[in-house]
């Protein structure tokens, strides 16, 4: 099975097959006295370009204000950084 993990996401797969389970990092009760960090699950069994997809909009979510062309611009580039990113990971 592959593992893929960051800081900020983890990707694993379903036993054998073409799918992954995809978490987010997440803090838990923030500015609390029991703030924690833990990996959120956001998808199980989704191909490995929905993954990419999906972490790219949790990237860009914070971004409110584009053109359609901002956006499409920025989300290749979310791509390919994020596919670098998996690509130096052992």
């Amino acid at each position: 099975m592959i593992k893929i993990a960051t800081e900020e996401f983890e990707m694993e797969q379903v036993q054998t097959s073409p799918f992954f389970v995809l978490s987010f990092l997440t803090v838990i009760n923030k500015g609390k006295a029991n703030e924690r960090k833990e990996m959120k699950l956001v998808a199980y069994g989704s191909p490995f370009e929905e993954c990419i997809k999906r972490i790219v909009s949790n990237r860009m979510s914070v971004e409110t204000n584009m053109t359609l062309s901002e956006y499409i611009d920025k989300f290749k580039k979310e791509v390919s950084k994020v596919l670098k990113e998996i690509k130096n990971e052992k």
